[in-house]
């Protein structure tokens, strides 16, 4: 039997695995850390020929957890082989640890127990003495070596760990469990060490008490915490980090899509030369992406001059779609300031326009087997990048579609805007305009054009033709109603025989 890692240096689990079939008939074991079953890659393995593919122990886990999955993997590599199962089950190794310290006389064998585990294991007695340390705990401590009875608890915990220690002493006196908590221990080098802390009272078998402490490296999980947060925000990475799940293998999740564009990019980038351009776009992504992280949003990709950005996914925090229009209103603030400060310096203010979508999506990582990235594909997110290319045409900022509209729990300024089927889809959504808080928009306009617009979709071409002349007196910027008015015209011109209100645009 072959037991491979679905990540490894040279050649990858699957690629092995795609070689060892054409050659030999070996029964494969894959295991991985990129979720275990149910994924893309437990789906391609399978394909191939592997006899199971397993979630293998791995990163900052407690030690029950890696003893279950390591007797999970001993008991699948029995089935295997066509092995008869264990008589009896595997001790957790936290158990094992425990009694190996509390019971055995054998030194060495405890010496070489502890010295084998990956978690860092302090035993103190009843006077705070420390009797026991392994290398996992040594090095977590920064300490070469801990000696048996050199060392007292409270010269392990001092200075900037002096709360550390009371509450470990705490946990002596009490004789409860001190349950498992991140924290940050200080090294006597001056660094800080993030480590995952728990302590539990004992006695041993001779009737002393004594204290078990256990310490898990948490740099790991730290690291993939600071590059999951250079692309979403630090909610969504804490709640995959503390047991969300990212499908691996495609989901279908509710969820709501942003894009925004600049407007009038080719002649920007003309305007600016090539170094002008990229110092350009990595200060406004800059502010962007501050923006969009703040309200919980995950930066799916940069296009060019493009942003696109998921809220919902992989990890919903409530009330996402309001969560995607205040990120939308947030960044034309945030233009706003970005717009002053090149005004001041002589450069001519940048627009952008931001479209909003909202649906089920197909969730996951997708792409090659040697290069994938999380993303979502489905209607809303075509959708959306419509609505986004559609700004330009109605002169708005920011448009949303009629399920963004139904999904808000917080009322929005807005108005209706059109009626219309986006290229590539059969349905018909009701465009709205999210309107600026603070825009103070008159309400004879709003309601001037929300009278037209209900004629124009009723049919009524004559009607609609003077409440939109009446929208463009007062506010000569709507650019919609001038579009509606022009439409208007035509469709009095030739009137179709089977208007239903629905305008179907035929460019992207």
């Amino acid at each position: 039997l072959v037991l491979l890692d679905i990540e490894m240096p040279e050649m990858s689990g699957l690629e092995t695995l795609r070689r060892l079939g054409l050659r030999s008939k070996c029964k494969v074991v894959i295991l991985s850390s990129l979720g275990g079953e149910g994924t893309a890659e437990t789906a391609e393995a399978l394909r191939l020929g592997a006899a199971a593919v397993l979630e293998k122990p791995s990163g900052s886990v407690s030690l029950d957890v890696k003893a279950q999955k390591g007797a999970r993997i001993l008991s699948t590599i029995r089935d295997v082989l066509g092995l008869p199962p264990l008589e009896q089950e595997t001790t957790p190794i936290a158990a094992v640890a425990i009694e190996a310290v509390s019971s055995t006389d054998d030194a060495l064998f405890r010496d070489v127990l502890l010295d084998a585990l990956g978690s860092g294991v302090l035993v103190f007695d009843a006077a705070t003495r420390l009797t026991t340390g392994n290398a996992a705990a040594a090095r977590l401590l920064g300490r070469p070596t801990l000696p048996p009875g050199s060392l007292t608890l409270d010269e392990l915990f001092d200075e900037y760990n002096e709360g550390l220690g009371a509450d470990i002493r705490g946990a002596l006196a009490s004789g409860e469990k001190l349950t498992p908590f991140a924290t940050d221990y200080a090294l006597p080098d001056g660094r800080w060490q993030p480590i995952r802390l728990a302590a539990m009272p004992w006695v041993r078998t001779n009737g002393d008490k004594g204290l078990l402490v256990l310490l898990d490296d948490l740099s790991r999980e730290q690291e993939i915490k600071r590059l999951l947060a250079n692309t979403m925000s630090t909610d969504v990475a804490t709640k995959l980090l503390d047991g969300g799940k990212l499908s691996l293998g495609g989901t279908l999740e509710q969820a709501s899509i942003l894009f925004s564009d600049i407007r009038g990019f080719t002649n920007l980038s003309e305007e600016l030369g090539a170094a002008g351009i990229v110092k350009l776009l990595n200060e406004y992504f800059s502010y962007m992406e501050d923006i969009l992280k703040s309200e919980g949003g995950v930066i799916d990709k940069y296009i060019g001059d493009a942003i696109m950005a998921l809220f919902g996914v992989p990890a919903p925090l409530g009330n996402d779609a309001d969560r995607a229009v205040r990120g939308g209103l947030g960044m034309l603030a945030a233009l706003d300031v970005l717009n002053r400060d090149r005004e001041g310096q002589g450069q001519s203010p940048i627009k952008i326009g931001i479209g909003i979508g909202t649906g089920k999506v197909v969730a996951g990582t997708i792409g090659s087997p040697s290069r994938m990235n999380y993303t979502v594909i489905g209607d809303p997110v075509n959708l959306a990048a419509r609505i986004e290319s559609l700004t330009k045409q109605y002169g708005a900022e920011l448009m949303i579609c009629e399920a963004t509209m139904q999904a808000l729990q917080q009322p929005v300024a807005s108005r209706k805007l059109d009626l219309v089927r986006v290229k590539g889809q059969t349905s018909a959504t009701m465009l709205h305009e999210v309107l600026r808080p603070a825009s103070q928009a008159d309400p004879a306009w709003l309601s001037t054009y929300a009278t037209g617009f209900e004629a124009y979709t009723a049919g009524h071409w004559s009607d609609a033709i003077g409440h939109m002349h009446q929208a463009i007196g007062i506010n000569p910027k709507d650019k919609a109603a001038k579009l509606i008015l022009e439409r208007c015209r035509t469709l009095q011109a030739t009137p179709p025989s089977d208007w239903d209100g629905v305008w179907t645009h035929q460019e992207k």
